[in-house]
């Protein structure tokens, strides 16, 4: 005889409308990625509907990113994030209208930039360890991550951040002189960021964390160039400026200047 199982669900929306998943499943997703590998945690999400893998994937990121988890490593969290981004790139090929196309390669766009954000060694407290192929393949998801937000016509905030993302990669291959061009680009899109909210360009507090923090990126790389600019020790300065002059956001800054300070330590330890 079979029994009927009585399950909790959670709702989430997606291009699809309303899409459902058992509310168990993040266990599910943990159990399958811990004693099994990527391998099996794909297999499992490919048991479900097409909408519902979409969350899946993002839910697995989550627990993998996020979690402590037992041997815990970058390998796995790019395999998985392949799927996810293969897994939305095909519905978009097969999406019924252009809207939805739209939708589905935003989607593996978000994707993408979570994998490359992942795989950048900029975290203040992840002591996952990094190698070269890790920080190849964050380069080339944040330079994936251009194309499709110029495409996708995403916004200044977005470019500023792809822009980064692949600098930051290009810093940790030891090629500054060529992550200047990615930083100078995601300075000069945290620049028109900047000014559409209403803000005074320059180094100071007054800006804004985004602007503050691209400064202090291109001052870094700068600084791997050989150059003595100031940059990077005037971005510390105008975080430490704004947490004084402005407490509703000294948790921002106050995450600028450690994420500023573990990748200089990263970078340039004697």
């Amino acid at each position: 005889m079979r029994f009927l199982t009585v399950m909790i669900f959670l709702a989430f929306t997606s291009v699809y409308g309303d899409v459902i998943i058992p509310v168990d499943v993040t266990d599910s997703l943990y159990t399958k990625i811990t004693s099994s590998g990527p391998d099996a945690l794909i297999e499992y999400i490919d048991e479900f509907d097409p909408p519902q893998r979409l969350q899946l994937y993002q839910l697995a990121r989550e627990v993998m990113v996020f979690r402590v988890l037992e041997g815990q490593n970058l390998d796995d969290i790019v395999s998985v994030a392949e799927a996810g981004i293969q897994e939305a790139m095909g519905q978009a090929n097969n999406a019924p209208n252009s809207l939805a196309t739209e939708a589905l390669l935003d989607l593996a766009n978000v994707m993408s930039y979570n994998l490359s954000a992942d795989l950048a060694e900029c975290w203040p407290g992840d002591t996952l360890a990094r190698h070269e192929r890790h920080y190849e393949r964050g380069l080339s998801a944040a330079l994936q991550c251009v194309i499709w937000r110029y495409e996708l016509d995403k916004g200044e905030y977005s470019l500023f951040l792809a822009f980064w993302a692949a600098g930051m990669h290009q810093l940790s291959l030891d090629r500054p002189r060529e992550a200047i061009y990615n930083l100078v680009s995601s300075l000069n899109h945290a620049q028109q960021y900047t000014i559409d909210q209403g803000r005074p360009l320059g180094l100071t507090p007054e800006a804004g964390f985004e602007l503050i923090l691209a400064h202090g990126y291109l001052g870094l790389a700068m600084e791997m160039c050989g150059d003595d600019d100031d940059q990077y020790e005037r971005a510390i300065s105008a975080f430490e400026e704004g947490i004084e002059e402005y407490p509703e956001l000294a948790d921002d800054y106050g995450f600028g200047i450690a994420q500023l300070q573990w990748v200089r330590e990263k970078l340039l330890a004697d």
